[in-house]
């Protein structure tokens, strides 16, 4: 920058402050190379530091004013990069031509793979490789372990090499050298088994090092119009995926290749990249759409994409569950976890079990939802891997904290955190902080509570998650009605509401009905409508820092006890039978309990889910659990 400045000084240009950041922007361009960044300064009495920023895509033809004195060869940057690659030898020509297909820093084995071609062998090229260093057109680490070019000599290169006619050659070989790697990768982190789990973290981190070529490899896909490779190396990645750190990346990829596919693109393909469009349709909240491209993908896959069968099914539990529809999710969990059991795939048989457990705590079956969850852990150690560890252990935190037995739950959502953080996937992480923010809350624990749940709001902004978003207004309202604020409480499940609307996501309105009922007898009917109203209409971020950042007047007093609900619609039978559902009995159980019929067990359930506007047993079993609490079941 100072070299900038000064040149542009020198050429009567004096910038001041506010074109600071525009040459930091120029400098990081031209790669700090002196030379460049002289003659960039020369330009500066036409045109202003964000002016050549802007058009320094075209660096060549711009930067054509050098000194009058100087040789020839440091006129123009052109005349500089000229004159450095006629010294190389041929092959060191060829070469350094054909590095310009990487997107950025590479391995001598990518480049042994990709670049060994007439003339030059592969057995050649660490030879060649280390000439263009020593020449300084190829940058490396210490342990010359990692390449990479400078953007302007890539440039440079990548003319050539279009001179050269091997465009078409080299990317062509670039995509299938990608496609093999990631391949590789993804069969050694997610598929293979017995993998020791830090073996499957270097198959992961290796998917991650190669995500810009893979971006490179996938736009020669669709520029030269290869939809089966392209759509190949989508499916064989998990660099695109949510569990690799990436949200919705792959939806573009694949709506883009799936345009192009003709008839000649296999459907079984194309069922399979459905697949992974509706992994990354759920992540982006575009529930019906991922739910529909979820059963389009099972209707066509191959009988032996059996991993990708079983993760379907485990999608479409989630999907459904989210929509609020439990019964259809059972039948995916089951079929996926027998599939999964067929063939033992441990991760998909953890997936599976935990589909059955979140099932069977939306019914309100606790202990059914324990047995599944702790089976699912179980499964999700023997393979190893710490995404589906993870999961299962926030699974094994909703159940107890359903159960009552926060400390538990607590527990239980910690010990994802650390591998979480490991595995650099955000967005899960960002759950499960809303989750230990929301617990802590409950415990009273407000300072680990506004933490948790504030670094959760950041990275689901991050990620851009809106789920992640209405997560933590919900834990806010906890929050914020523990603290004595039941008017800010009201606002954030207003806004959380309204969010979950938007996206088309089913959320728990037995909650909102109880925390409603608490304003009603403390704020009144007419300030609790107005309050929902407001919030409805408020943003998410005015709403999460009108809790986080004090823009309120904190109650002092003590938390306003929960009012009981509507217990009064229910029978002396119904409030027996809530309470039941409390310790994860089953029908059968509670017939056998009370003497009387499953079936008039079920009739009672359904007449409480009816008189309480609940649509599980979850949902009755809390309620009547928070009623025992304060004393008033």
């Amino acid at each position: 920058m100072q070299l900038f400045l000064d040149r542009a000084a020198a050429a009567g240009t004096k910038l001041g402050p506010d074109s600071l950041p525009d040459v930091v922007r120029l400098c990081r361009a031209l790669d700090g190379l002196p030379l460049a960044l002289e003659l960039a300064a020369a330009r500066t009495s036409l045109l202003s530091p964000g002016q050549i920023a802007d058009r320094i895509d075209d660096r060549f033809s711009l930067l054509t004013t050098g000194g009058r004195t100087a040789p020839a060869r440091q006129r123009t940057l052109l005349a500089a990069v000229e004159w450095s690659y006629d010294l190389l030898s041929p092959k060191e020509q060829v070469l350094l031509r054909r590095l310009s297909v990487f997107a950025g820093a590479f391995d001598l084995d990518l480049a042994e793979q990709v670049c060994a071609e007439r003339p030059i062998a592969e057995a050649e090229i660490v030879d060649l490789l280390g000439g263009l260093v020593d020449k300084s057109l190829v940058l490396c680490d210490e342990r010359r372990t990692r390449y990479w070019l400078l953007q302007t000599i890539r440039r440079y290169a990548q003319e050539r090499l279009q001179e050269a006619g091997e465009r078409e050659l080299l990317r062509e070989r670039h995509l299938k050298v990608m496609c093999e790697l990631q391949e590789r990768h993804f069969t050694t982190e997610m598929v293979a088994p017995g993998v020791p789990w830090p073996e499957r973290l270097r198959a992961l981190s290796a998917s991650k090092t190669l995500l810009d070529d893979q971006r490179v490899a996938l736009d020669w896909a669709v520029e030269s119009g290869n939809v089966p490779l392209g759509l190949r190396l989508c499916t064989i990645s998990t660099a695109l995926l949510p569990l690799g750190g990436n949200l919705t990346e792959i939806v573009g990829w694949i709506e883009r290749l799936l345009s192009l596919a003709g008839p000649g693109v296999p459907a079984r393909q194309i069922a399979h990249a459905k697949a992974y469009l509706a992994y990354g349709l759920e992540a982006r909240d575009e529930l019906s759409r991922s739910l529909e491209a979820a059963r389009q993908s099972l209707a066509g896959l191959a009988p032996d994409h059996v991993f990708t069968r079983c993760v379907m099914h485990s999608l479409i539990v989630v999907v459904l569950l989210r929509m609020g529809r439990a019964d259809e999710a059972l039948h995916h969990a089951e079929e996926g976890l027998a599939v999964a059991t067929g063939s033992g795939d441990a991760w998909n048989q953890a997936a599976g079990l935990a589909g059955l457990s979140a099932v069977a705590l939306t019914r309100g079956r606790l202990r059914e939802a324990q047995r599944h969850g702790e089976e699912a852990l179980l499964r999700a150690r023997e393979h190893g891997h710490r995404w589906i560890m993870a999961r299962t252990a926030a699974q094994l935190g909703a159940v107890a904290e359903a159960r009552g037995d926060l400390v538990t739950a607590k527990a239980q959502y910690e010990m994802a955190v650390p591998w979480l953080r490991e595995l650099g996937s955000d967005a899960d992480l960002a759950r499960c902080l809303a989750r230990i923010g929301r617990v802590a809350a409950m415990l009273r624990d407000f300072l680990a509570a506004r933490e948790r749940l504030a670094a959760s709001l950041a990275l689901s902004r991050e990620t851009g998650q809106r789920q992640g978003v209405a997560r933590c207004l919900v834990g806010l309202s906890v929050l914020a009605e523990h603290e004595g604020d039941l008017e800010g409480a009201v606002l954030a499940a207003a806004a959380a509401a309204a969010l979950r609307e938007s996206i088309g996501q089913h959320h728990a309105t037995i909650r909102i009905e109880e925390l409603l009922g608490r304003a009603r007898h403390k704020l009144g009917d007419g300030r609790t409508a107005s309050l929902w109203s407001r919030g409805r209409a408020m943003s998410a971020d005015d709403a999460a820092r009108h809790v986080l950042q004090g823009e309120r007047q904190v109650r002092q007093a003590q938390p306003v006890p929960a009012e009981p609900v509507r217990r009064s619609l229910l029978t002396a039978r119904e409030r027996e039978i809530a309470g039941l559902l409390t310790r994860g009995l089953s029908n059968r159980a509670i017939a056998e309990e009370l003497v009387i019929s499953p079936a008039t067990v079920a009739r009672h359930i359904a007449n409480i889910m009816e008189k309480l506007g609940y649509t599980s047993r979850a949902q009755i079993a809390v309620w009547a659990a928070e009623q025992a609490s304060n004393g008033s079941a």
